[in-house]
């Protein structure tokens, strides 16, 4: 099993949990294809609303892939993201990034700079830590 922390505001992480799917990336397939069923993922909220809205910086959602398929959807006209079927752990609070002690990803002087990429694998012991802090057992 892998973990993986996907950057996506609050607004666009509500849809994702309440609709059943992750997508990464601004609709990009090969994030996903990285990913297998059963693989963990944490979202990562920087700000309330997409490049606007106030600042939170935390970990807002955690989730299960439910199998290997990526697809593709029309969202709108011109625009077909591609998505992946997920469950979401509704009893996950939200967890401030910077309140979670020894975490190995912000240990890194430049994690912010790391998270700009979208979608990254974390650590088996960040995961941990991120599920420890707010009292739900991985």
């Amino acid at each position: 099993m892998k973990y993986w922390l996907a950057v996506i505001s609050l607004e666009h992480a509500k849809i994702a949990a309440a609709s059943g799917f992750l997508q990464v990336c601004h609709g990009k397939a090969a994030p996903l294809r990285k990913t297998s069923s059963g693989d963990q993922f944490f979202i990562y909220s920087p700000k309330t609303g997409m490049g606007r809205g106030e600042s939170i910086m935390a970990f807002t959602y955690r989730g299960t892939f439910d199998d290997d398929s990526v697809y593709q959807v029309e969202q709108v006209p011109g625009f077909s993201p591609y998505r992946k079927n997920a469950t979401f752990d509704y009893s996950f609070q939200p967890a401030p990034i910077r309140s979670i002690p020894g975490m190995e990803l912000t240990a890194n002087p430049n994690w912010g700079l790391i998270m700009r990429r979208g979608f990254i694998e974390i650590s088996a012991s960040d995961a941990t830590r991120i599920t420890e802090f707010r009292g739900v057992t991985p």
